[in-house]
């Protein structure tokens, strides 16, 4: 009968062990989850509804200089109607003022307001040039027609500023910049949670550190097939679009979350190799010590 008993214990604790390495591996993977939902909501937060990393593509891509010729040459269509030669706008779109008036419109899309374009240091501009080159050529016209053509060059620069690529997701991203600090402080404080249970439930802590070695990994794995797949599709390389400034900076910014995501993944394999170093020091010193 003690022979019986002492087996049935013996079986008891193999089953409640596997219980535990079962639930603790759930855990862990339960882990890697929500580490990688955490990253990737951190990563939005950080990347896709940042205005400062919207205005570092546009300069990292010359989307001002690019935008002006844009401009130009819609407005030199124009000036071919009325007789305006190409030249006369080299003086009239400037890459600074087109720069300031881009950074107010982020400015107040980003700060949740209707889509506002500043077009007055544009339109006066446009005006003072019109007006210089209609005394310096003796152009006769009338007051309608100079009015007509000031205000068609405006809407021209009001609706090559606009983007409308924000303009499709603006919604999107207001929710986004509404939610996600809830959901970073949530998925932040079930991780911490689950990495103090792994602790709680494991008698030999090298047993824990196993855990948080395969959360680790999951995580580094999982970054890993994104970035891969942003590699392999070039990013925002076969995004069409008819502005080559838009394109530029779309291209631009593909390109920096590509390499955001590979950093993350680089990241996360060093770390999961610490902890995998860790875990064999720990094992060697229990089976030592035993």
């Amino acid at each position: 009968l003690k022979r019986i008993d002492s087996g049935l214990g013996i079986m008891s604790k193999k089953t409640k062990k596997k219980v535990r390495n079962i639930i603790c591996t759930i855990l862990s993977f339960f882990l890697a989850l929500f580490i990688f939902a955490d990253v990737f909501c951190v990563f939005t937060v950080s990347y896709a509804v940042n205005e400062n990393v919207w205005i570092d593509q546009m300069n990292s891509s010359n989307y001002y200089s690019d935008k002006a010729d844009e401009i130009k040459n819609r407005l030199a269509s124009l000036g071919n109607a009325s007789g305006l030669p190409p030249e006369f706008f080299d003086g009239v779109v400037d890459p600074v003022q087109i720069s300031k008036d881009t950074q107010a419109y982020m400015d107040s899309y980003f700060e949740g307001k209707n889509e506002v374009v500043y077009s007055s240091g544009f339109k006066q501009n446009f005006s003072s040039e019109l007006e210089r080159y209609i005394a310096d050529n003796k152009v006769k016209t009338d007051d309608k027609n100079i009015d007509y053509l000031v205000d068609e060059a405006e809407h021209v620069y009001l609706a090559s500023l606009k983007i409308p690529l924000l303009y499709r997701l603006s919604d999107y991203i207001s929710q986004f910049r509404r939610i996600l600090p809830f959901a970073i402080a949530g998925l932040s404080a079930a991780s911490a949670v689950i990495v103090i249970v792994l602790f709680l439930c494991n008698k030999w802590k090298h047993r824990s550190v196993k855990y948080l070695y395969f959360a680790g990994a999951g995580t580094c794995l999982s970054l890993l097939a994104v970035s891969a797949v942003l590699s392999f599709t070039g990013g925002l390389k076969s995004i069409v679009l008819e502005s080559r400034a838009l394109y530029g900076m779309a291209v631009s910014f593909g390109t920096a979350v590509t390499i955001a995501f590979w950093a993350l993944t680089a990241f996360f394999f060093i770390l999961s190799i610490v902890l995998y170093l860790i875990y064999g020091n720990m094992v060697r010193k229990v089976t030592s010590d035993d």
